[in-house]
């Protein structure tokens, strides 16, 4: 084995351990969506979805009453009201 891929390997063991340890953190709720994100198989919605549940330590109504309005993803984040 060469030397990229021993690095390749180390890096993908590094992601692979961290992400587990983020699922074991995370509330059973958020794990199959964080998995599914990981495993490339959400859509664009449901990557955002993850991001903003992670971003506000999973609490739903933080999300709908988020005030990052600078975010890229402000106008994009799930649970708004509709004539927010």
């Amino acid at each position: 084995m060469n030397s990229l891929e021993q690095e390749t390997s180390s890096t993908s063991d590094k992601i692979t351990a961290k992400r587990a340890g983020r699922l074991e953190s995370c509330p059973t709720s958020a794990r199959s969506l964080l998995a599914r994100c990981w495993s490339k198989k959400a859509s664009p919605r449901q990557a955002i979805k993850a991001f903003c549940h992670e971003c506000v330590g999973y609490d739903r109504a933080a999300i709908a009453g988020c005030a990052a309005y600078a975010c890229p993803l402000w106008n994009l984040r799930p649970y708004q009201k509709e004539n927010a």
